[in-house]
């Protein structure tokens, strides 16, 4: 009795420390989760604002043009700017003729002066050698190298595939340093991923403009021939036929010079006129942003994910290493997040059944202990069910967070999503089946389970259920082969064996996709008077040890229902438990490669 008594309140003691260590883990992993949508949001909302400048069309840039930016009101643009190899600074928002034919008034053009003065003390000031030219030409190039430096390929596939074909690791740990690190770094490459295409689909109408840039350029040979009877213009048009050809432009990228946030892109076109060769001159066109103003902007958008938050400057190496940087402008994301732990566990007491224990006989004793192991044994059964549920609810809500909410804020482009449709769809499929084998477990435990027995082929049965297996399949990469050449009959309930092969299916797209050939074999055998279906795949199969206990329902415990792949530990006791009210039995088998499972079924009398 005193050793019962003393391991009763050391379990107690450790599963409550567990508990603890388990609700501090889960909010580590909360915070992660919560960091990694928010970056989503901010870098949605960074690209909408670079695309915006990106689109503007490089002759706006000119002083001898009706720019449009005297009349822009953004408060995150300071000033649009210009600079020719051997020139100085230029602004059309510093032009008075421009300023006179927009409608603008003189106290703003003053403004813009004073702006441009800064700028340019701003440089000066700068201690990187060189004239305003040399500083701002190598800017452009240090945004793009580094631009081109971020990761913009997924590497958790990857490196999950190589652990699995290594047997080291049966499913991801989601509370390791290492996991959370490689999922993070994953969501910024795909982060990346999706600024670079809308960058390219931005600079495939860049090159539209260039074409219009270029036809227009043509235009003075004919319009010489005409003399508008307005002197103005006469003039509007002389000055936007002087822009020349564009050969080539860069896409907008973020800089940091000072402390101050540039958007930059290098433009090279031909000089103006009938000059034969044509001169190439080359540019750095820029929009100086408001860093405060923008911070304050993109802050706003995270504030329900991450209420305490700051945005600093990124430079350097953190803009490709560190995945907390945003993909679409060089700001990198500060938490500032406290992760509660709980206060210490309380000291485990004795309760009544252990005071009656020890006034009790020896068969008392005995009876006392089993119950208070089975009491313990269900609660850990019912801790692995919740923690499992949790953690297998939260990864397609999540997904089905971020995707509405870049569907609803149109930053998702009309070619993508239905490919974002298809994985909310994959998603609910997922949910539905979790609930589906939850309610299938709660009714055969209550004894409410029906079933429509009716005789049928073997083979024939196997054909009706192809289509929902090959499709579960596809979702990890694999296919299915069926062999039905037996001409054995079953006398079933067709809908308990769906169910049951459905669940074999899931498990090897879960643990086999990397095996070679990614394919899952159902054959059908005769075997006397029964008929064996055997469900075969290629993956790193189960060890003999846990053959028996992947059949016990909710066999994970808490820690390894949280830590492994997704699921709660109920599909093969489910199965297992379908096949016996069918008459038949489920048992793993021994192979020399990949899991192998065998239902047997009860036969058709033969007539």
């Amino acid at each position: 009795m005193t050793w019962l008594t003393r391991n009763v309140l050391s379990a107690a003691k450790e599963q409550a420390a567990t508990e603890q260590e388990r609700e501090a883990a889960e909010a580590r992993a909360d915070l992660e989760e919560r960091t990694r949508l928010a970056l989503w949001r901010l870098d949605a909302l960074g690209a909408a604002t670079v695309l915006r400048e990106n689109s503007q069309p490089p002759a706006h840039y000119e002083l001898l043009t009706g720019s449009p930016f005297l009349k822009s009101s953004d408060p995150e643009v300071l000033l649009h700017f210009q600079i020719q190899q051997g020139g100085g600074l230029i602004s059309p928002e510093l032009d008075e003729l421009n300023a006179m034919e927009s409608g603008v008034s003189k106290s703003v053009i003053q403004e813009r002066k004073t702006r441009m003065a800064r700028l340019q003390s701003l440089l000066a000031a700068n201690p990187l050698p060189g004239d305003e030219w040399s500083q701002l030409s190598c800017a452009a190039v240090v945004g793009e190298t580094s631009w081109n430096a971020v990761p913009k390929d997924a590497v958790l596939e990857k490196v999950s595939n190589k652990l699995l074909r290594q047997n080291q690791l049966p499913g991801y740990n989601r509370r390791d340093a290492t996991y959370q690190k490689v999922s993070n770094t994953n969501e910024y490459a795909q982060r990346a991923k999706a600024v670079a295409m809308n960058f390219d689909n931005a600079q495939q109408g860049g090159d539209l403009q260039i074409a219009q840039v270029k036809r227009q350029s043509d235009r003075p040979s004919l319009e010489k021939k005409a003399t508008p009877a307005d002197p103005a213009s006469a003039a509007t048009d002389m000055r936007r036929s002087s822009f020349g050809e564009v050969e080539e432009i860069n896409p907008m990228r973020g800089v940091w010079i000072a402390d101050e946030l540039f958007l930059l892109r290098r433009v090279i076109r031909n000089s103006p006129g009938r000059q034969h060769p044509p001169k190439l001159l080359k540019s750095v066109q820029g929009a100086w942003l408001n860093s405060k103003a923008l911070k304050s902007l993109l802050l706003v958008e995270i504030q329900d994910l991450l209420p305490h938050s700051a945005l600093v400057a990124a430079t350097g190496k953190d803009i490709a290493n560190n995945p907390l940087t945003m993909a679409s402008l060089p700001f990198q994301l500060e938490r500032n997040e406290v992760i509660a732990v709980g206060t210490a566990p309380a000291r485990p007491t004795l309760g009544a059944p252990l005071w009656i224990g020890w006034a009790a006989v020896t068969l008392a004793v005995l009876a006392t202990s089993l119950l208070v192991r089975g009491i313990m044994r269900l609660s850990d059964r019912r801790a692995s069910f919740v923690s499992a549920v949790t953690h297998e609810l939260r990864t397609p809500l999540t997904t089905f967070r971020l995707y509405s909410d870049m569907l609803e804020s149109g930053a998702v482009k009309e070619e993508k999503r239905g490919h974002y449709l298809q994985v909310l769809s994959r998603e609910a499929d997922r949910l539905s089946h979790l609930v589906e084998n939850v309610l299938a477990f709660s009714r055969i435990e209550r004894g409410n389970a029906r079933a429509n027995v009716r005789e049928i082929a073997a083979g024939e049965m196997l054909e009706s259920f192809r289509e929902r297996l090959e499709a579960r399949l596809a979702t990890a990469g694999m296919m299915l082969e069926i062999n039905t050449e037996s001409p054995a009959r079953v006398r079933v309930d067709t809908a308990a064996v769906e169910h049951i092969l459905f669940n074999l299916i899931d498990n090897a797209a879960k643990y086999a996709s990397a095996g070679e050939p990614p394919t899952v074999e159902i054959t059908v055998r005769d075997a006397r008077g029964a008929v064996n279906i055997i469900v075969s795949d290629y993956g790193p199969g189960i060890p003999a040890a846990e053959r028996g206990r992947v059949f016990h329902a909710f066999h994970k415990s808490a820690r390894d229902a949280a830590e492994s792949q997704p699921g709660v530990g109920l599909g093969l006791a489910l199965s297992r438990r379908l096949a016996k009210g069918l008459g038949g039995s489920l048992e793993c088998e021994d192979s020399g490669s990949g899991a192998v499972f065998v239902l047997r079924l009860p036969g058709a009398p033969q007539r």
